[in-house]
């Protein structure tokens, strides 16, 4: 699979996560709750997976943060039951996960 490509799997994957990660932190007290943050971890490390296969530039990581924050900002307007503080936990949330992978730029 080509670097752009890979790219694209990743931060779909990314995004997904984060969305679980964040709806286990805004709606602490659903049922799903737990199912949720276990599903972000695995779907984290399958994330992490995708990171080791290429040297990431500082011009990819800068890439992967803009495409990751708009990914994650389209998931999480889909999905209308996790509750609205949801927005502002984004940035958060890209900065910890890219930190994770060595990925993050200022």
């Amino acid at each position: 699979m080509g670097k752009v490509k890979t790219l694209n799997q990743l931060t779909k994957l990314m995004a997904i996560a984060l969305r679980h990660r964040i709806g286990a932190r805004v709606n602490e007290n659903e049922l799903y709750v737990e199912k949720y943050a276990r599903d972000a971890e695995i779907i984290m490390n399958e994330a992490e997976k995708v990171v080791e296969q290429f040297n990431w530039s500082r011009k990819d990581k800068q890439i992967i943060k803009n495409k990751l924050t708009k990914k994650l900002y389209q998931e999480l307007k889909k999905k209308e039951f996790i509750h609205e503080d949801k927005f502002g936990l984004i940035d958060q949330e890209v900065k910890q996960a890219l930190l994770e992978f060595g990925l993050w730029v200022e």
